[in-house]
C-alpha cells in the first residue's frame, strides 16, 4: 500500500482538500453552512469556474437523479450532468426560463435596433437601459468558460449561459410584490434594479429557487467523511496515515451520528483499489450517547470491536476520533466502549 490511493476516486467517493472561507471544502466536495447542502465532482468545477456565488447563488438541494438525469438546483440555474458530452459540454443548466416562462405568446420585435443586439432567431433586441449599463452590456460581458481567453466573453460564452432572448423589455412582479423591468432568455431572467449601484443595477432572477418544487429544510448536510487508514505512509499508530473519504448520506441535521453511523456499517476491510483499511471491519458498534457541549464530543459505544492486533487500537480509535473531529463545533472527543475508555477497552 502506498500513497497511489490519494488519486483514486471510487464510486460515492471524493478526497479532501482545506475549507475556502465561509465553507469546508474537500477535494471534490464543498460543504455551503449557508444552505446546509453539499456541491461535488463534476458540479462544483463547474460552478468555481463559471461564476461561482455571483452567477449562480448558493445550492438549493442535494444532487440528485431527475428524469434519468443528474440535477443539482441553486438560487439561480439547475445543473444538469450529460456525461455522454465532451468537457465542457458534460454540464448543462436548465432552460429555467423558458420553463418558467411558459407557452404564453409572445410579440416579435420588428427589426435590429441601433445600440442593441439582434437575435434573428427568435426575433428579439437585447438593449441597454442608459449608457453603457444594461441587459446588452451584462449579455456581453457575462458567460460560460470555454476557451480560457482573458480577453472577455465570446458570442458562444455568453449564449452557453443566457440562451437566447425570449421576450422584448416587460413589467414583472418580483415574488416580494417588487414591480421591476426584465426580460426573460431561456437560461435566465434578467432585471433592472436602477436604484441600486452601477454594478448591481443588472441582477439574475432566483429562477433556480421558483422552479425547485419545495425549497428543502436548512441547516442538512448530504455529504459526510469517514477516515480510514493508509497503512505505513504517515505517522499516526504504527506509521500510519488516516485518510478522509466523503460518503453520500440521506440529508440529515444531525451529521456527526450519520458519519459515525456510516463508519461504523461498513465492512469492508479495505476499499476498493485504494488500498485504503477499515480496522473497524469486523466489529458490531451501537452509538448508545452522543453528545456535544462546548466543543467536547462526548461518544459513548457499546457492544463489540475485533481488531487484527495491537495496530488496530491506534487505528480504531483515530478513525472514530476524525470523524468527530471534521464538524466545525467539535474541538475534542472522548470516546469510551461499554463504560470503559475506548482504548482501555480494545487492549
Amino acid at each position: 500500500m502506498h500513497r497511489l490511493f490519494r488519486i483514486i476516486t471510487l464510486t460515492m467517493v471524493v478526497f479532501v482538500l482545506a475549507a475556502p472561507q465561509g465553507a469546508w471544502a474537500q477535494g471534490l466536495s464543498q460543504f455551503f453552512p449557508e444552505t446546509g447542502f453539499t456541491v461535488s465532482g463534476r458540479f462544483l468545477e463547474f460552478w468555481r469556474q463559471n461564476g461561482g456565488l455571483a452567477g449562480f447563488g448558493y445550492p438549493l438541494s442535494a444532487q440528485a437523479n431527475e428524469n434519468g438525469r443528474q440535477v443539482q438546483y441553486f438560487e439561480r440555474q439547475r445543473f444538469e450532468l450529460h456525461p455522454e458530452n465532451a468537457r465542457p459540454y458534460d454540464v448543462l443548466l436548465g432552460r429555467l426560463g423558458a420553463q418558467l416562462l411558459g407557452p404564453q405568446p409572445v410579440l416579435p420585435d420588428s427589426g435590429p435596433r441601433s445600440g442593441c443586439i439582434w437575435f434573428p432567431e427568435t426575433s428579439q433586441n437585447v438593449c441597454n437601459q442608459t449608457t453603457g449599463i444594461g441587459f446588452a452590456s451584462y449579455w456581453q460581458l457575462n458567460g460560460l468558460e470555454f476557451d480560457g481567453s482573458p480577453s472577455g466573453k465570446s458570442y458562444a460564452e455568453s449564449l452557453a449561459l443566457f440562451g437566447f432572448p425570449l421576450t422584448g423589455l416587460v413589467e414583472y412582479t418580483a415574488p416580494d410584490g417588487t414591480h421591476l423591468q426584465a426580460q426573460w432568455f431561456e437560461r435566465a431572467r434578467l432585471e433592472w434594479h436602477p436604484n441600486n449601484p452601477d454594478p448591481f443595477r443588472v441582477l439574475l432572477g432566483r429562477l433556480g429557487a421558483e422552479t425547485l418544487p419545495s425549497a428543502p429544510p436548512a441547516g442538512t448536510v448530504d455529504l459526510v467523511n469517514i477516515y480510514l487508514v493508509g497503512i505505513g505512509s504517515g505517522n499516526v499508530g504504527c506509521g500510519d496515515e488516516l485518510v478522509p473519504v466523503a460518503r453520500r448520506i440521506a440529508p440529515t441535521t444531525a451529521p456527526l451520528r450519520a458519519a459515525l453511523t456510516e463508519l461504523f456499517n461498513l465492512k469492508s476491510e479495505t476499499i476498493g483499489e485504494s488500498g485504503l483499511y477499515n480496522a473497524l471491519y469486523q466489529s458490531d458498534v451501537r452509538i448508545d450517547r452522543l453528545v456535544v457541549e462546548n466543543g467536547l464530543a462526548t461518544i459513548n459505544l457499546s457492544r463489540v470491536i475485533r481488531t487484527n492486533g495491537v495496530c488496530d487500537t491506534p487505528r480504531v480509535v483515530g478513525q472514530i476520533e476524525q470523524t468527530a473531529l471534521q464538524f466545525p463545533t467539535v474541538s475534542n472527543v472522548v470516546i469510551s466502549l461499554n463504560g470503559v475508555p475506548l482504548a482501555q477497552a480494545i487492549n
